[in-house]
């Protein structure tokens, strides 16, 4: 019996030997790999590709995130749905301010993530996120935490404010009918309807106009702005630098969306749509970014050099 119990164990274990040596003999082993994920579920339901190389476009990627996402089928109220380009651009431009956030540029000396990710200031007459607290609150955004939530609530906000000033149309100049005895500085411009005598409230501001200024024009997503969107040839009011700044935020929405966001934060009542709180704030358009977060902090050097 001793012998029989002896002698199994000995098959055992040359059995164990045998399994995990396979290779020895010229067998190759099998390799198990924990694979990454390829999809992320848009809010239609249907799995989008994720980018997984290098190589790979991260902009068209989140365009069509948005192109999918409930977000883009809501219809925003005595405006229906937004242009096919805004809210595609709209998430564009978060996904470069969140690279901001992320300091993947940590040689910019522009600071704008530091007045887009701070805390609710609490001051209700400049910070547009104190004065709807509300109504981001309910969407479980921690405005009062400074990082990715006073961020993503400023673009939810933001795209709320673009369809009441322009139903999302980047080319809209300035507003005839408040008459034309007005400077240049004064008039508005572009999808959220700012003029140039608000750039002297942060030297943030100018340095965010240089910086697009001074880079190619391929930042500007003046193409994806465009779908859906018929411009006629809308006016410039003035001369000098104000005309200069309508004339070009109109052809760089993607500036024009920065600006926005960090004039929210600092300077609300300069938009009547937020005075009024007559911008809405939807909980798809911030599951829209959600995703677009998740996507950009999971691949984040690829994914920011494609956007940035």
């Amino acid at each position: 019996m001793k012998r029989f119990s002896r002698k199994c164990i000995s098959f055992f274990l040359l059995f164990i030997f045998l399994s995990n040596n396979l290779y020895a003999f010229g067998l190759p082993r099998k390799k198990v790999s924990t694979p990454k994920p390829t999809t992320t579920p848009s809010s239609s339901g249907a799995p989008i590709p994720i980018p997984s190389s290098p190589d790979s476009q991260y902009v068209e990627y989140i365009k069509e995130l948005a192109a999918k996402s409930q977000c883009s089928k809501y219809s925003w109220k005595n405006r229906g749905r937004a242009p096919a380009g805004y809210i595609k651009g709209v998430a564009l431009s978060f996904a470069r301010s969140l690279c901001r956030l992320k300091n993947f540029d940590a040689n910019s000396p522009l600071r704008i993530n530091s007045i887009l990710s701070s805390s609710s200031f609490g001051n209700t007459k400049k910070d547009a996120l104190a004065h709807y607290s509300a109504q981001l609150q309910s969407l479980d955004l921690k405005i009062n935490e400074s990082g990715e939530d006073p961020l993503r609530a400023v673009y939810v906000l933001g795209m709320g404010l673009g369809m009441r000033e322009s139903s999302g149309k980047y080319c809209t100049g300035w507003d005839t009918s408040a008459g034309s005895n007005r400077s240049s500085s004064a008039a508005e411009a572009g999808v959220f309807q700012v003029s140039f005598d608000s750039i002297g409230v942060s030297s943030e501001l100018s340095k965010l106009y240089s910086e697009y200024k001074n880079s190619d024009q391929s930042r500007c997503y003046l193409n994806t702005f465009k779908e859906g969107v018929n411009c006629g040839s809308a006016s410039i009011l003035g001369s000098g630098a104000g005309a200069e700044f309508q004339k070009y935020i109109k052809s760089c929405p993607a500036f024009a969306t920065e600006y926005a966001m960090v004039l929210l934060r600092i300077l609300r009542n300069h938009f009547g749509p937020i005075n009024r709180k007559e911008a809405e704030v939807i909980s798809s358009c911030n599951d829209l970014l959600i995703s677009i977060q998740e996507v950009i902090e999971r691949d984040m050097i690829y994914a920011c050099t494609d956007i940035n």
